[in-house]
């Protein structure tokens, strides 16, 4: 993932509120400007927050800001107006603003932000500065204690988790109830929570919601239905509810097919005449998923796997995804977090499937467009799925770089 926003060695993960709150403060309180809907989850947090959106922009006269995490090829991706990357320009001007005074802010109070805290505090300037009425926000990771969750319940809409699995174990708990926990950190007092987790997850988000007098709004899915589809009922409930507080009619009878025809980048997003297939998938869950739906739309298709994983789960991803016998050639995201190919090579040959060592995505694509097949699936990884978009000249969002920073 390319970056011009330079600020510095700042890549950490360092969770807490009160540092934002006070950058905040310092800034006059961008946040409050506006009306937010919060989005978290394991998986589908960043298509259900692209379909609210869509929605929003399409079924009322509001102005709609997104903020989005992580970008694919350039870090303008992650911040919308309309359904529009917003102008380098304007983002130029509104970032050099904000880092000027972040610099002072940390000068004189001794704290130094994250570069998601950053990132995250820009987007509130910017909406404000641009009056977006409605802002939807993905949470960059858990929810009570991330940047994001610092709206106050006043200004926010809805909540949403879409679902809950096992996931940054490190930093959010080691079981499912630990980390609904931390999800349900962005339920917000006498206001709405949409959910689509489910057993031990959901008895956790009930309850903070019955702390909170929140109204739970449950979506049960059948199993049997791919996770697109999830993502889809789950921003049409959400937007229901949405609809309401707003006043805006959200009996639409082809919303719908509106939602089934948009293409979030790097979400089973397929490039036709190289006959590639790219999903942002990274975790076991999302594995699984994907294979089902593979097997749904390309059952008697021969496919060839590009592999790429950071310093996740990486045995129970393989395991969810490559059936046995397939061809996987195995490269390395341009991350210092990614997974030696090397080790992921030897977890699938030992599973019974085939592996090729590729020293890039490059060289990796040279590798699998040798092996006979009709399809080439390139996954593991968002930060491999953005090499791809770059690559092939996609364009995630039509974007072009900004480069400011922090000295």
């Amino acid at each position: 993932m390319q970056n011009g926003l330079s600020l510095g060695d700042r890549q950490v993960i360092r969770f807490g509120l009160e540092r934002v709150k006070a950058c905040l403060g310092f800034l006059s309180n961008p946040h409050e400007k506006f009306k937010s809907v919060l989005i978290t989850g394991t998986n589908g947090k960043g298509s259900v927050t692209y379909y609210l959106s869509n929605l929003c922009c399409k079924y009322s006269d509001y102005k709609v800001g997104r903020y989005i995490s992580p970008h694919l090829i350039l870090w303008d991706e992650r911040f919308v107006i309309n359904e529009k990357t917003v102008d380098s320009r304007l983002l130029e001007e509104v970032s050099k603003e904000v880092l000027s005074k972040i610099k002072e802010f940390e000068r004189v109070s001794n704290e130094i932000l994250t570069e998601f805290e950053i990132y995250t505090i820009i987007a509130f300037c910017l909406f404000a500065k641009e009056k977006v009425d409605i802002a939807f926000l993905e949470i960059g990771m858990g929810g009570r204690l991330d940047a994001t969750n610092v709206v106050d319940s006043r200004n926010v809409l809805c909540s949403i988790i879409t679902n809950v699995s096992l996931e940054h174990v490190d930093y959010l708990g080691n079981t499912l109830e630990k980390i609904a926990y931390e999800k349900a950190g962005i339920i917000k007092e006498k206001n709405y929570i949409v959910t689509a987790a489910d057993k031990v997850s959901l008895k956790v988000i009930e309850e903070e919601a019955k702390n909170l007098n929140a109204n739970l709004v449950f979506i049960a899915n059948g199993k049997n239905s791919f996770y697109i589809d999830k993502n889809i009922e789950i921003a049409l409930k959400a937007w229901e509810v949405i609809s309401k507080q707003i006043k805006t009619n959200s009996n639409h009878a082809d919303k719908k097919e509106f939602l089934k025809l948009l293409q979030f980048p790097g979400r089973f997003q397929f490039i036709s005449e190289h006959n590639l297939l790219l999903d942002g998938a990274h975790n076991p869950q999302a594995a699984e998923e994907l294979r089902k739906l593979l097997s749904e739309k390309f059952n008697d298709k021969k496919i060839v796997y590009i592999l790429g994983i950071l310093d996740k789960d990486y045995e129970s991803f393989i395991n969810n995804l490559i059936p046995q016998g397939s061809h996987v050639v195995c490269t390395e995201p341009k991350s210092n977090r990614a997974t030696k190919k090397e080790i992921l090579a030897r977890i699938i040959m030992n599973s019974g499937s085939h592996a090729t060592l590729a020293d890039n995505l490059q060289d990796a694509i040279c590798k699998a467009k040798k092996i006979k097949c009709d399809l080439i699936v390139i996954t593991g990884s968002l930060y491999l799925v953005g090499e791809a978009l770059q690559l092939f000249s996609v364009e995630s969002e039509n974007v072009i770089p900004t480069k400011v920073g922090i000295q």
